[in-house]
């Protein structure tokens, strides 16, 4: 176990040594003559180690003549922490590096516990750019299947912390060991879980979000949580009160727990029906995500004056939701002439598409 430690100390001075060369290397375009477009793409190649670890070493490279303390830590604090301070400017990192440090150097500190530590110093120095981490994160959102020799699939990517959520709450009860005598681990157990839920033979579960009443109609923009502690942007918690389904347990001002679900907020049962038979797809110009397996969203927003009437309705998917609720200055709604509307995105600022109250 020494050894090993000590080996360890070893890779975190090589580490050290070669975030000191990377700068240099990336100054002198030296990733060019290998045709690589980026020191990051270039490193992996190199040295053969994934794209992810390699843009960490980048990070680290060009973070640390910011943190003079940061160098003496093992690398994964000290990656954490240059990744934790990668969008503060320098007097917000000289500020927050110390704080970062003396977390990463307490007994019980995880490398988890510095990363939340600095997500919540960026939420803290920048509470309104929630929603645009939000959308940065959602934009980064990413799920490959690919096919192994053996036959087998491999899944890989990166999903923003909703999406993640409903995941983990979808497997998570079916994930769980049977009794004693149940020797598989838990990656065994949610790749069944899984089985079990695409197979219909799951029962359904809830995830729960913690909104306050001020930030649910649109008087306050505090984050709400999901169940394990993650911050979301307001607006998503609007979007997601009358869009998804959740049991919504939410607190006053006071922190005091009410049941404020607001049904009228849903479409009926025979109001998704008559939509289905209306549309195929997704109302939005180009999407082909079948309308059964769409949400059913309310063309003029809900809040503040939207009704949810049969003309104000209309399918629209999860990802074409999310982003109609975050940039609602850059939907156009189109009449089709047949009772149905189609909703164009326009994703550059520039374009300045027809608001709804043109469209009345």
């Amino acid at each position: 176990m020494a050894e090993i430690v000590a080996l360890a100390r070893a890779i975190d001075l090589a580490e050290v040594a070669i975030a000191a060369r990377l700068p240099i290397a990336e100054t002198g375009k030296g990733h060019h003559l290998f045709g690589r477009r980026s020191i990051g793409a270039w490193l992996a190649a190199a040295t053969g180690s994934r794209t992810a670890r390699a843009g960490e070493r980048v990070t680290l490279s060009r973070q640390l003549p910011r943190l003079p303390h940061t160098a003496r830590l093992s690398y994964g604090y000290a990656a954490t922490i240059a990744s934790a301070t990668r969008h503060l400017d320098d007097a917000e990192t000289e500020l927050a590096e110390p704080i970062l440090v003396e977390l990463a150097r307490a007994s019980a500190s995880t490398v988890e516990d510095v990363a939340r530590a600095g997500q919540t110093i960026i939420e803290t120095i920048d509470p309104d750019g929630r929603l645009a981490r939000a959308a940065a994160k959602t934009e980064r959102q990413h799920l490959t299947i690919s096919d192994t020799a053996d036959g087998m699939g491999r899944l890989r990517g990166l999903l923003d912390p909703e999406l993640k959520m409903q995941l983990k709450t979808w497997l998570e009860p079916l994930a769980a060991k049977t009794d004693s005598t149940d020797l598989r681990n838990h990656g065994r157990r949610t790749a069944d879980a899984l089985a079990i839920r695409l197979s219909q033979g799951g029962r359904r579960t809830v995830m729960h979000v913690s909104v306050t009443e001020q930030t649910l109609t649109g008087k306050s923009e505090e984050p709400a949580y999901l169940e394990d502690g993650t911050p979301i942007p307001g607006e998503d918690a609007r979007r997601m009160a009358y869009t998804a389904e959740l049991r919504r347990v939410l607190r006053d001002a006071d922190g005091i727990m009410r049941d404020f679900g607001r049904a009228r907020r849903l479409a009926s049962a025979d109001q998704r029906e008559a939509i289905l038979a209306t549309y195929r797809t997704c109302c939005r110009e180009g999407c082909d995500v079948p309308a059964y397996l769409a949400e059913i969203d309310h063309i003029e927003p809900w809040y503040p004056t939207g009704r949810t009437n049969l003309d104000n309705l209309a399918p629209l998917c999860a990802a074409d939701n999310k982003w109609k609720s975050r940039h609602p200055d850059r939907v156009e709604v189109i009449d089709q002439g047949d009772g149905t509307v189609s909703m164009r995105f326009h994703r550059h600022s520039k374009l300045r598409p027809r608001r709804w109250t043109d469209r009345q």
